[in-house]
């Protein structure tokens, strides 16, 4: 169920049975030449949704805006402040908790919104909240289950992923026509982090973070998508597992 095409009534009769209310969550921001502005939002919203589904559980509009600073020296990327982020999140937090939900769980598709959701959580925990609060990166966990190793030969790098890039080939297909394929090299750079834009563009200067972004294709994608969604749909069903405390 998507919030965005419910009445309020609709979200009234849900409230009366159900608790939890997912929120995807990326940034816009480069992804090399082989990949979209968008993949980080594009991906935790086509994962929330296909999680909704399966769980039956209602799913908020994307935050599409992150915390990439250190994108900012590649044309199109754009970038919340992370005291403005965390505003956002605060702020989405409080409405949705006001009306009676009890779980909120963002889907989370960039690693720079990290730092800023915990914060966020512990804001709104220091003004008194009730509830539960939780984010999940999608992308969590994959890597031990050796489907990435499988795919991408141990080249998935940190950023431009043929992974990242192969899940929203799957959900994107046509925005693909035109974009690199050719394939490159991969350096594994020692750097310091955090990283200015103007540093991030000087020891990375294509985008890629030590990925080998030409593995990527739809078809592992699929596979990805597949994997991402059953290990978030078994994390959430242990979150709610969990009891919430007595505020009476």
């Amino acid at each position: 169920m998507l919030l965005e095409e419910l009445s309020f009534t609709e979200v009234e009769e849900y409230l009366q049975k159900e608790d939890t209310m997912l929120i995807p969550v990326g940034s816009v921001e480069q992804h090399s030449e082989y990949g979209m502005m968008g993949t980080d939002f594009i991906a935790a919203e086509g994962i929330a949704r296909a999680v909704g589904k399966k769980l039956n559980l209602l799913v908020a509009p994307t935050v599409n805006y992150g915390v990439s600073p250190h994108h900012m020296s590649f044309k199109g990327s754009a970038t919340l402040s992370p005291a403005t982020f965390i505003r956002v999140i605060v702020d989405l937090m409080r409405s949705f908790l006001s009306h009676g939900f009890q779980r909120i769980f963002f889907i989370n598709g960039h690693g720079g919104n990290v730092g800023p959701l915990t914060v966020a959580m512990q804001e709104v925990k220091m003004q008194g909240a009730a509830g539960q609060l939780a984010f999940f990166p999608w992308y969590e966990g994959l890597r031990d289950t050796g489907l990435i190793e499988e795919l991408f030969q141990s080249q998935d790098g940190l950023h431009a992923t043929p992974s990242e890039i192969s899940l929203t080939m799957a959900l994107r297909p046509a925005a693909f026509t035109g974009k690199k394929k050719k394939e490159g090299e991969v350096t594994t750079i020692a750097h310091p982090w955090p990283l200015t834009a103007e540093e991030m563009r000087s020891i990375f200067p294509d985008g890629r973070m030590n990925a080998a972004s030409w593995l990527a294709s739809e078809e592992k994608g699929r596979l990805v998508f597949k994997l991402a969604v059953e290990t978030l749909v078994e994390k959430i069903r242990e979150q709610q597992k969990v009891k919430l405390p007595s505020t009476g």
